[in-house]
């Protein structure tokens, strides 16, 4: 999926594929023994079994339309004629309204657990029923690293466990049998990708199937039911810009209508069935011997600050360019923190120690007074201090970054 209209379009890849600078980096595990849940019981759940609306300690919304960069015809609502909990299911409805000169205009809902409920690394699956698709309708299950109001897309890192509805399923007759999985990831100031997809013997829609992510600190890997989909190989992340795939990430479920991804980009080529209802009987996360969980919904006070991101740049032209950083600060359960003074040392083609308050969003912007033709220069946190919170350098996502 896309996470906000300002960012990309792009399509699930039918095949395997991978981006020409990551060819020879990435490993394609083979399908293996199925793993098994690392303990009986979830370490968190929703069930989704109380309540009218999903549960605002949890989950928020994306709201609006603008084709959320893949060109979607929908706009997202949380009115519960899209969105609802009932008969101890989530109900995403996607509904059709016919205008003035017979114009068509779609309706539909995106739910996302961003700083409430975070982890990294785990076992996570939904049980999932998915409605008739054929032609145009793109229903989801996937994450975005809880840095992304941060640092943005694709640095924050993407992975998609469940994606259905593609281009390439519709030409092939498949649009209800064809499930993918992508990893989307920042590579060298640009943007690198990676998926496979399963044809199923028989149609998806209309029945419930479980959908799994297996992360690790090693390997990411996918499953419906008991069938592989998909691995990709994140223990050595140097080698192709993937550190996004070991900081926390948080939860999507969406239902769209139309875009790039499935090919139809105008309101009269849509041929799906309305309303089309995407049912969730729950998400449930299990521990895999590395998973951490993060997030306001865990409850208890937060009690540490740490570095959730840097991100290097310079500023100004010519022989006069300035090294800046923005510095991402979050508390011990995920969430932003404002007011953290925080301290850096940039070091190379500028030497000097800044000092600068994190804002609302817990970034604290530094810039450097000395200047430089050609920067080249690394920068490191050297202290973070708050009023209430006690700095836990040991828990930093990143020390120091090099530009």
């Amino acid at each position: 999926m896309n996470p906000h209209p300002a960012f990309r379009s792009r399509t699930l890849l039918a095949c395997a594929r991978l981006f020409a600078p990551v060819r020879l980096v990435l490993l394609l595990l083979a399908a293996g023994t199925v793993a098994g849940h690392a303990s009986a019981q979830p370490i968190w759940a929703e069930e989704f079994n109380t309540g009218t609306a999903p549960d605002p300690n949890v989950w928020s919304y994306d709201l609006g339309a603008g084709g959320w960069g893949n060109a979607e015809l929908q706009t997202y609502t949380s009115d519960s004629a899209n969105v609802r909990v009932e008969g101890g299911y989530l109900r995403i409805t996607a509904r059709e309204q016919l205008l003035k000169g017979g114009r068509r205009a779609f309706t539909s809902a995106r739910i996302k657990t961003q700083d409430k409920l975070t982890f990294k690394y785990g076992t996570i699956e939904a049980r999932i029923l998915v409605p008739n698709l054929a032609n145009g309708l793109w229903p989801a299950f996937w994450t975005l690293g809880n840095n992304f109001s941060t640092v943005g897309w694709p640095h924050c890192g993407e992975i998609d466990v469940m994606e259905m509805g593609s281009a390439g399923a519709i030409a092939a007759g498949l649009a209800n049998r064809r499930v993918g999985s992508t990893a989307h990831w920042e590579y060298n100031g640009g943007h690198a990708q990676y998926g496979l997809t399963h044809d199923s013997p028989t149609a998806l829609n209309g029945t419930w199937r479980i959908y799994r992510l297996e992360w690790t600190p090693t390997t990411i890997s996918t499953y419906i039911d008991n069938t592989w989909i998909w691995s990709i190989d994140i223990s050595n992340p140097a080698s192709f810009s993937g550190e996004e795939f070991h900081q926390p990430h948080f939860l999507i479920l969406n239902l769209a209508v139309g875009g790039t991804f499935t090919g139809i980009t105008l309101a009269q080529n849509i041929t799906a069935p309305f309303p089309a209802e995407l049912l969730v009987d729950y998400v449930r996360l299990y521990d895999n011997g590395y998973t951490v969980l993060g997030g306001t919904s865990l409850g208890g006070a937060a009690t540490q600050a740490h570095v959730q991101a840097i991100t290097p740049g310079v500023a100004g032209g010519g022989p006069n360019k300035k090294a800046t950083a923005t510095v991402a600060i979050h508390d011990n359960r995920g969430v932003p923190v404002a007011g953290a003074t925080v301290t850096v040392s940039f070091t190379g083609s500028h030497n000097q120690a800044v000092t600068a308050t994190t804002n609302a969003s817990g970034v604290a912007t530094l810039t450097t007074s000395v200047t430089s033709t050609a920067p080249a220069f690394t920068v490191c946190v050297t202290n973070v201090t708050h009023p209430t919170l006690t700095y836990a350098p040991a828990a930093n996502v990143e020390t120091c970054d090099t530009y």
